[in-house]
């Protein structure tokens, strides 16, 4: 089912793989979850391994990495801990992203080789409590004053943000009633910490040792260098951002459901039931089948539309439907899993009941299910 890796691309998986069962074993993964323990030391291990310089062009001291690189590696590491891969993606693939889309040449020589070395971490401030899927909707504004621009709302929730050292902040800079809604709206790179930026950690069931946070703007101040783009013109962005964003949500999804289904058949093969394992019992067995099926498909979905961005760019459709496909088939597989290990898989820090929650999470991140639905229906001209 690797019919779109390169050797390159199945040497890192192994790479990747090795490093995570040597360091990063499931009774680790659970002390973080349970201390908030922030993944730090995972961060700064994949800045000295190259890894963090995946989605960078050479020129800056990356390796130039393909949007189907970024899926395998943070499938792997899916598997493994969604904190990690969230911190990796909103770490690294918003910042390098957003920068190589609209960042000016000033803008790429100062952030790009801080993120190869792991001294650059980004946040997307997109969301709001009153705008999540309405973006449009928002309130945050930007106003221009002498040197730069005022920034005064809210934004939450925003995965990693308290610990990102730069904040892409989107905020309504202008208002055009003769055009669509997303129109006047402006990216800014937001340097952390700043006069007037206050962050309140969120609390999840999942994604404990990533913080989420709300994001509190009170009249920051960022200079007119901090314009990431065009003004008024952000969302046009913003929606090339995306398919990166769904992609790599699409392929922790599927390293979630693969770790799940791979437990709940070592499970199956181990606990005694009447006599015998409970892996010979079609009730079992056949759930765990359907699953496997179906994570492979929507795994070959998302590497096939990895690979369209790559070759012709923007694909917003094949994005959406392998995000919504990835997420469905992984909230089922999870589900089956914890269906195999009964009581103990329902227990507080099972790792079955873990990855259940996490894919409802990813979900959630990156537009949920319904909002691709609606993606996916404009461009087969239904809306």
């Amino acid at each position: 089912m690797d019919v779109y890796l390169s050797p390159r691309q199945l040497e890192m998986r192994a790479e990747v793989r090795a490093f995570l069962d040597e360091h990063y074993p499931p009774d680790r993964i659970l002390q973080m979850e349970r201390d908030l323990e922030y993944p730090d030391d995972f961060y700064r291990e994949c800045a000295s391994r190259g890894w963090t310089g995946i989605p960078v062009p050479t020129e800056y001291g990356g390796s130039d990495g393909s949007v189907l690189d970024l899926c395998v590696f943070v499938e792997e590491v899916g598997k493994t801990s969604i904190s990690m891969a969230t911190l990796y993606i909103t770490g690294t693939i918003f910042g390098s992203h957003a920068l190589h889309i609209c960042g000016s040449q000033e803008q790429a020589a100062r952030y790009l080789p801080a993120i190869v070395t792991g001294d650059k971490r980004f946040a997307l401030g997109m969301s709001e409590p009153g705008a999540g899927s309405d973006f449009a909707g928002m309130t945050t504004t930007a106003e221009k004053v002498e040197g730069g621009w005022r920034i005064n709302g809210a934004k939450g929730p925003i995965s990693g943000a308290e610990r990102a050292e730069t904040i892409i902040t989107a905020a309504r800079t202008g208002t055009f009633p003769d055009q669509p809604r997303q129109k006047g709206i402006t990216l800014f790179l937001v340097d952390n910490p700043l006069p007037g930026l206050a962050f309140e950690r969120r609390e999840y069931l999942s994604m404990k040792a990533l913080m989420v946070n709300d994001i509190a703007y009170d009249d920051v101040f960022v200079p007119d260098e901090a314009v990431l783009g065009d003004i008024d013109d952000g969302w046009l962005n913003l929606a090339k951002l995306m398919d990166p964003e769904r992609l790599a949500n699409a392929a922790q999804s599927i390293g979630v459901a693969q770790a799940a289904i791979d437990d709940a058949v070592a499970y199956a093969r181990n606990r005694e039931q009447y006599g015998g394992p409970i892996s010979r019992y079609q009730a079992v067995s056949h759930p765990l089948a359907e699953s496997q099926a179906e994570v492979a498909a929507a795994r070959l979905l998302v590497y096939a539309a990895a690979h369209k961005r790559d070759v012709e760019g923007p694909c917003p459709m094949e994005a959406s439907m392998a995000k919504m496909l990835a997420n469905n088939v992984a909230g089922r597989a999870t589900s089956n899993a914890m269906q195999v290990a009964g009581a103990r898989g329902f227990e507080a820090e099972s790792h079955f009941m873990r990855r259940n929650l996490e894919v409802r999470g990813c979900e959630l991140g990156g537009g949920t299910s319904q909002i691709q639905r609606n993606i996916i229906a404009h461009h087969m001209g239904l809306r």
